[in-house]
């Protein structure tokens, strides 16, 4: 009776596994209804793309992204107070310091931005740690090169 029990355990354990929406995409995989969301949260304009996207636990609750004008990162739920609604456009950005942790169960790496403001957010990646370095690595070269 016990292995059975087991057995059902790690089918329902996989199966969530599998049905979350996690890893990193390109902005070009993104539902229209997803972008529109991510717009009436004041995180990009009408004419801008968004390069790289990570969710975790589905676009409509989070998002963490790459555009061609700034970094963002977005967590909403039923309770408006605990909303945490971030961005920087890459000229507000004094700093970015990234912490992998793809080798974690339970953490995601983040890239910390830290603003000439002195406010700071962190950008959260969820996939693999090729994927993630990926990530890193275009966040990195996209403020470089549009900073000014």
């Amino acid at each position: 009776m016990k292995p059975i029990k087991l057995n059902h355990i790690i089918i329902i354990l996989l199966l969530f596994l599998v049905s979350c929406d996690s890893g990193i995409k390109s902005g070009n995989e993104i539902s229209k209804a997803d972008l529109e969301y991510i717009r009436e949260l004041g995180l990009i304009n009408n004419n801008e793309r968004i390069i790289l996207f990570s969710s975790q636990g589905g676009n409509q609750k989070s998002g963490n992204f790459i555009s061609e004008q700034r970094l963002a990162s977005y967590w909403t739920e039923n309770r408006k107070e605990n909303n945490q609604i971030n961005s920087a456009k890459y000229n507000e950005i004094d700093t970015l310091i990234t912490k992998d942790l793809s080798n974690a169960l339970t953490y995601a790496s983040y890239i910390k931005v830290i603003k000439k403001d002195g406010s700071e957010f962190k950008v959260y990646v969820d996939d693999n740690i090729d994927k993630t370095n990926e990530f890193f690595e275009r966040a990195t070269s996209e403020w470089i090169k549009r900073k000014k």
